[in-house]
């Protein structure tokens, strides 16, 4: 680009990004080298807005201070009390709002410091991940006591069932380790931190979401949530670059050369096609006034009343009748079950079993009582004679 002032030119060069290269060339032409005058500009130092300043600084200091309690609680409580360990977050946090109190003040936009801060973010979120995905590599987590699985099920709290479920599989306990300790690597490195980022997000959220539905504790659920927000932070901090990516990069992939309705159309069949199927499959539930545990108040085969002490082993006990139309009779204990399915046609009533499969059917007719939640069966099984009493139970 030229400029002209009187009789001298202006002369600036620009190679890509970086600062220009400008000269200004007098009216004499013969001896140019003499009158080139170079002049480089350096590009002003880029400006760090107070709000960036105190949020960066604000996490690194929760970070920091919820990693540092973890690790204080988790192996040296011992010898630490955890009053005096629960100090270390508020004392990270003071100091990271002092610090930026400081450095907006000292009106400095120098990028290192902002870089030490977003490492501190880095560091605290890769060794707190880490450290979960080596415990569940050597057992320090997603156990279950022994003692606890012959339980029954119903006496599990929330945070019972969870750890049960993914106590079950070891190695898929070490998957999520390597995803957790492999992320927190790639976060470390300048160029991998993004991917880093994109793994260990999905793994956060799906943590994140367990330990709030499955009750897990209000503490882990807020050492989470801190969690991700330094992981949503660079996500932040990376917009422009992610929205270059994912919305204005080209499209590689041929396209398919359809009308707009066609590709709509086809679209949302993944919302009414599947709806559809569903709602032609009829309710899971389809009695759901039947649907429910019913302990055994009466029972007479052949006409002979039987009472629980008579067969401790084989006497009906307890009644299910569940989603799906299935049906369980069980005979004082857990062990001892038959599982079936009923089909009912108003107060007709057929039960077949599937395991075991060699007892008889009960076919009959179901009534109710003037109690509410009481039902009486009547009919054959196999080829003897039933009368039961049922008084359901609200578990």
């Amino acid at each position: 680009m030229a400029s002209v002032a009187g009789l001298t030119q202006r002369y600036c060069l620009h190679f890509g990004n970086t600062f220009p290269l400008c000269a200004t060339l007098g009216d004499d032409k013969r001896d140019v080298v003499s009158n080139i005058d170079f002049q480089i500009r350096l590009p002003s130092m880029h400006r760090i807005s107070f709000v960036k300043k105190l949020i960066t600084c604000i996490l690194a200091g929760w970070i920091i201070g919820a990693t540092t309690l973890r690790m204080g609680v988790t192996y040296f409580r011992t010898w630490v009390p955890i009053r005096s360990l629960s100090i270390i977050p508020f004392l990270a946090v003071v100091t990271a709002v002092v610090y930026a109190l400081i450095w907006q003040a000292r009106k400095t936009n120098n990028p290192a410091t902002l870089a030490f801060w977003q490492g501190l973010i880095r560091y605290g979120v890769a060794f707190d991940l880490a450290e979960f995905g080596w415990a569940k590599i050597f057992h320090r987590q997603l156990v279950m006591p022994l003692s606890k699985l012959d339980l029954p099920y119903k006496s599990f709290s929330s945070s019972d069932l969870f750890w049960t479920f993914f106590s079950h599989s070891y190695l898929f306990g070490c998957i999520i380790a390597a995803l957790q300790i492999g992320g927190a690597m790639l976060l470390l490195f300048h160029r991998t931190r993004l991917v880093g980022v994109f793994i260990l997000l999905p793994v956060l959220a799906n943590i994140l979401l367990m330990d709030i539905f499955y009750q897990i504790g209000f503490s882990v659920v807020v050492h989470a949530s801190i969690m991700m927000a330094g992981i949503l932070y660079f996500l932040v901090m990376e917009f422009n670059r992610l929205k270059e990516f994912f919305f204005a990069a080209t499209n590689q992939l041929p396209a398919l050369h359809f009308s707009r309705y066609v590709k709509w159309i086809t679209r949302l069949s993944i919302i009414y096609i599947p709806l559809l199927l569903i709602g032609m499959h009829g309710k899971v539930d389809r009695y759901p006034g039947l649907t429910g545990k019913y302990e055994v108040k009466q029972l007479s085969i052949n006409q002979q009343l039987l009472h629980q002490s008579t067969s401790a082993d084989s006497i009906l006990t307890v009644v299910y009748f569940d989603i799906k139309n299935g049906c369980v009779f069980q005979f004082n204990t857990t062990a001892k079950r038959w599982n079936g399915t009923f089909s009912k046609d108003s107060n007709h009533i057929k039960i077949k079993w599937f395991s075991p499969k060699d007892k008889p059917v009960f076919d009959g007719t179901m009534s109710t009582a003037n109690d509410p939640g009481k039902l009486m069966l009547t009919g054959m099984l196999g080829k003897d004679s039933m009368d039961v009493i049922l008084q359901k139970v609200n578990n």
